[in-house]
């Protein structure tokens, strides 16, 4: 028998769970186990009921693997207690939405798996729920396209509930002549979907709502190959590149993440079954080798985390994903450094050890180049409102730093009503970007007002990247430039250089969040210690800014349908602002991450001539300037030029290259170069 969503027949399945996936078949076993412990309340639960259809898929699939009965009875309580329910969901949306569906596509399998085991009238009761709810929600999908999940092309709704409705009109089809309709509203849905993904595999949600949501994109383009041998996986470059996304954004010790976006915590945004589809249909060995990684501490994600309906019930998926031909592969040989373009996320580790140094940086469209953009075309092609940026923060030009196995600047994490402040940012005069403070500031937000990385050049072990942001910030600020400038040489420090301009005078604030609060060491010089970590900041600012720490708290519920339930952070915040109002300011800090069990192996001097400003960094065994351009050039020894910035590498103490960004020349003693506008240009000296 040709069961639905079983790729290959089940017979293999069934030989393998004693030995080439018996690792997986224990996982199902033990999974299984925590059902028959669960007190079923008789009437809706006023809470998601998401996890319901994945028991019901978990026990089905035992069963189909065992034939001990006791799992058939346990899937038929867990089936028949949800075909009792009147609706599915609570709150919101109520059996339009994800709670619905993750029923609706977990029981529509499993009544194809189970159905020859089901009596008659056991049959009828599940197909007459199944076609309930799969009307109600494809009545509400074609009412209301055009706003909402039905056309949120790039949402996790949007993926899920279509998944659910397709997988219920596979289940029925035979049997019901109105499932076809489900079926092709879902194919014509992700025919879109999967066409106007960022093709770098990046996800403005976060990567916890990317385990969420982006794994309905894999169940889906799976039921489709599977059902009707039309393979996204291999026309989708999202899907084959997403997985990158997910690696680049987990800090060095892969148990916790780089939290940009909506992440309800820092821990769970793994998924052992999604890395064994990237591994089966890329022959990705990198991503078969995250997966034995991520069993080591999966229970412990699970549980820190609490988030419904969880990781460990993906169980089922597992097996079925699971390709023991793929070899792993270690990361060794992967890029320290990534950008993802179309999100404005660039990635900059020293190292792929556990104790390594992450530094990530984000400036971008809201929801990322694609959407912003493809949006707007859709709106003005068909009138539809497709973005969804409920999850999306008002972070661009913002950082998180994670070193020697501790966060050291971090995000807020999960909030419902997002701040700029709330980010590693700069505000003026304690304001943000415009109509900020709600679920989703983008609204009213036009096409143009939106950040991007100007510039982002990586050479060797040089690396620069230029953020501007201006125009996300409230109007009445007449901000004309904020632009960040971030410098990495390969060593265990970075240069960050903000410059902000407006037509009216402004109290600039520099914003850094932290788990801890620093302790001053000397004027300007700012020391963090978390755990086994330590880092410095150093302001060299000092002379003309007051500098002051505050708790930044955010809370936020998790769901409408929870409202008990709730996300929380006190972060600990350093503020850094001029002493007198300016129409410019220019911020520059240095931070220097470490381990509490080394030395600070550096030194930091401040370089102050006419027109230009800057630092010489040095250690035992290597020194490197950075010189500013203030407004009336560079004139700083024997280099003269009219570059914004340059960079300066020496050897022996005598200049080794010189970098540059911005302007047309550089001379150098009896030397004149050009400089590529827009570029870095890299001038060697002999």
């Amino acid at each position: 028998m040709k069961y639905l969503f079983i790729e290959g027949d089940i017979e293999k399945y069934k030989k393998e769970i004693k030995d080439i996936r018996h690792e997986q078949f224990i996982r199902l076993y033990e999974q299984c186990k925590l059902y028959f412990e669960e007190k079923l309340p008789e009437s809706p639960p006023p809470r998601s009921t998401t996890f319901m259809g994945m028991a019901i898929l978990n026990l089905s699939f035992m069963y189909l693997l065992t034939r001990q009965k006791q799992y058939l009875e346990e899937a038929k309580r867990w089936i028949f207690t949800s075909v009792k329910y009147e609706h599915w969901g609570n709150a919101h949306l109520v059996d339009v939405d994800l709670s619905a569906s993750w029923i609706l596509f977990g029981m529509s399998i499993s009544y194809n798996w189970l159905k020859e085991d089901l009596t008659s009238y056991e049959r009828k009761k599940i197909v007459e729920k199944l076609i309930l709810q799969a009307e109600k929600m494809y009545v509400f999908k074609k009412s209301t396209e055009g706003k909402g999940w039905p056309t949120s092309f790039w949402q996790n709704h949007n993926w899920i509930n279509l998944t659910g409705l397709a997988a219920c009109g596979y289940a029925l089809k035979d049997i019901y002549a109105g499932a076809q309709k489900w079926i092709e509203v879902a194919k014509e849905n992700f025919k879109i979907v999967y066409d106007v993904l960022p093709e770098d595999g990046s996800d403005y949600e976060g990567v916890v709502y990317w385990r969420y949501g982006v794994f309905w994109l894999l169940a889906y383009a799976h039921l489709l190959k599977v059902e009707e041998g039309i393979d996204y996986f291999k026309s989708c470059s999202f899907l084959k590149n997403t997985f990158y996304y997910r690696l680049y954004q987990a800090v060095p010790n892969l148990q916790e993440t780089i939290n940009y976006g909506d992440c309800h915590d820092r821990r769970s945004a793994h998924s052992i079954a999604m890395y064994y589809k990237f591994a089966h249909e890329y022959k990705n060995g990198y991503a078969q080798f995250l997966a034995s990684k991520v069993k080591k501490f999966i229970f412990r994600e699970q549980y820190e985390s609490d988030i419904k309906p969880g990781i460990l019930p993906e169980a089922v998926f597992e097996i079925l994903w699971y390709d023991p031909e793929v070899q792993e592969k270690n990361f060794n040989d992967l890029p320290l450094i990534k950008y993802f373009e179309d999100l404005g996320l660039v990635v900059i580790r020293d190292s792929w050890k556990e104790d390594a140094t992450i530094f990530s940086f984000k400036c971008g469209a809201p929801g990322g180049k694609q959407q912003w953009e493809k949006s707007y075309e859709l709106l003005k092609e068909k009138g539809l409102i497709t973005r969804g940026l409920s999850h999306q923060h008002p972070d661009n030009n913002s950082f998180i730093i994670h070193s020697n196995g501790a966060y050291l600047a971090i995000d807020d994490g999960y909030d419902r009503t997002v701040k700029a402040c709330d980010h590693n940012v700069i505000v003026v005069d304690d304001k943000g970007y415009s109509d900020e403070g709600k679920n989703n500031v983008w609204e009213k937000t036009l096409q143009n007002d939106v950040g991007e990385i100007k510039a982002f050049h990586n050479e060797g072990n040089f690396v620069y990247i230029l953020g501007e942001t201006s125009k996300s910030y409230q109007k009445d600020l007449n901000l004309n430039w904020f632009g960040r400038n971030v410098f990495y040489t390969g060593k265990n420090y970075f240069v960050i250089v903000d410059d902000v301009e407006s037509t009216k005078m402004h109290k600039y604030s520099w914003i850094m969040h932290s788990d801890v609060y620093p302790e001053e060491i000397e004027k300007g010089v700012f020391e963090y210690k978390n755990g086994p970590a330590k880092m410095r900041l150093y302001n060299l600012n000092r002379e003309k800014v007051s500098i002051t720490y505050r708790d930044t708290h955010v809370k936020s519920i998790m769901t409408t349908q929870e409202p008990d339930k709730f996300r929380e952070i006190n972060m600990k915040s350093i503020v850094i602002e001029n002493n007198e109002p300016l129409n410019k300011m220019k911020f520059i800090n240095i931070i220097t991450p470490t381990s509490i069990f080394n030395d600070y192996d550096i030194q930091i001097e401040k370089i102050i001539e006419s027109g230009i400003i800057g630092c010489k960094i040095k250690s035992s065994k290597w020194k490197e300037k950075f010189i500013f351009n203030t407004g009336s050039g560079i004139d700083y020894k024997e280099i003269k030029s009219d570059a914004l910035w340059i960079y300066l590498v020496y050897e022996n103490n005598k200049v080794k290259y010189i970098d540059a960004f911005g302007g047309e020349y550089i001379s150098y003693k009896s030397s004149k170069y050009n400089i590529k506008h827009g570029r870095v240009q890299v001038i060697k000296l002999c």
